[in-house]
């Protein structure tokens, strides 16, 4: 008996020190991926990593080294530096939420595809600094535009969406169309945003997913509750089928009646190839959402429903 009970502690001592061994190389390893630098892949398309060790762990002296970093060459064969090397930093400023960096011109000389990345990269190794909120990036002490002269403003890690899967470092870029309601809540108007987001993710569904986060713009009232939840987005033969959960039936915002659905509808329209809009809620289409608006059809773009000066 006594043997037996000898056995049985040495098995929960064995127990214990594995644990307490994984729990220490899990916090290692997490210790040691604290923070990041990015580089480019080989191919220009996707975004690689390789930890990185502050000097000083002050917010100041992070923003001043990482800002050098851009125009190291990376410790690895396998990695490529962001910045071509005729794109040079002028100036890197920290105001006490944001980072601003200032360019010289051949920054917009940059591959489309290649400029997506160098912003991501950027802007994710400056936002896990403590304190670095958002990233603003200049030209010659200019606001920076995109390729289709949108002024790109203040960027944090949300502005480049992710999803889980692979190649979760790599972007597209579009412009998107989003409807909002106005202050009121009586009509819509339309957002355009310069939208960063994972190739894996359809941009139908990248639509949805940023009107559920609401408007950028002062003054405008989102039209979805962000308790909402994506059940589905998929198109097929030219209709775009959402599927949300019962939130947004529940949890109705304060705006008129049609503006929630069409703020989808309109949205989804100027952003895919599709004639119409189907939504369900938890699958089932045999519902009305608030007094009156049936979700057993197809609904259309309307563009009426915009506040005068934005109609189209």
């Amino acid at each position: 008996m006594k043997g037996k009970r000898q056995g049985i502690l040495f098995l929960l001592l064995c127990f214990v020190i594995v644990a307490v061994t994984g729990c220490s190389k899990k916090e290692e390893k997490n210790e040691k991926r604290e923070y990041q630098m990015y580089y480019l892949s080989p191919t220009e398309s996707s975004l690689e990593t390789d930890e990185y060790k502050p000097t000083k762990r002050t917010t100041e002296a992070m923003v001043k080294e990482i800002g050098e970093m851009l125009d190291e060459t990376p410790k690895k064969e396998e990695h490529f530096r962001l910045l071509p090397k005729d794109v040079n930093i002028l100036e890197c400023s920290y105001d006490g939420e944001k980072v601003v960096v200032n360019f010289n011109e051949n920054y917009k000389k940059m591959k489309n595809t290649r400029e997506i990345l160098v912003r991501a990269g950027i802007v994710k190794a400056f936002t896990q600094i403590p304190g670095v909120e958002y990233v603003e990036f200049t030209e010659n002490g200019a606001p920076m535009t995109d390729s289709e002269g949108v002024e790109i403003g203040k960027m944090d890690r949300n502005t480049f969406m992710e999803n889980e899967g692979e190649n979760v470092n790599s972007y597209v870029h579009s412009n998107l169309n989003l409807y909002f309601a106005d202050e009121s809540g009586s009509s819509l108007v339309k957002e355009t945003v310069s939208a960063y987001y994972n190739s894996n993710v359809p941009v139908e569904r990248e639509v949805v997913e940023r009107l559920l986060k609401g408007p950028k713009t002062e003054g405008l009232k989102p039209t979805l509750s962000p308790n909402t939840k994506i059940l589905g987005v998929s198109i097929v033969e030219g209709i775009c089928y959402v599927n949300l959960d019962k939130s947004f039936l529940t949890d109705s915002m304060d705006v008129q009646e049609k503006l929630p659905i069409y703020s989808i509808v309109n949205s989804l329209t100027d952003a895919c190839n599709i004639r119409a809009v189907q939504i369900s809620v938890e699958g089932e289409t045999k519902v009305t959402f608030r007094e009156t608006m049936k979700l057993d059809e197809p609904y259309h773009a309307d563009y009426g429903l915009l506040k005068e000066e934005e109609s189209e």
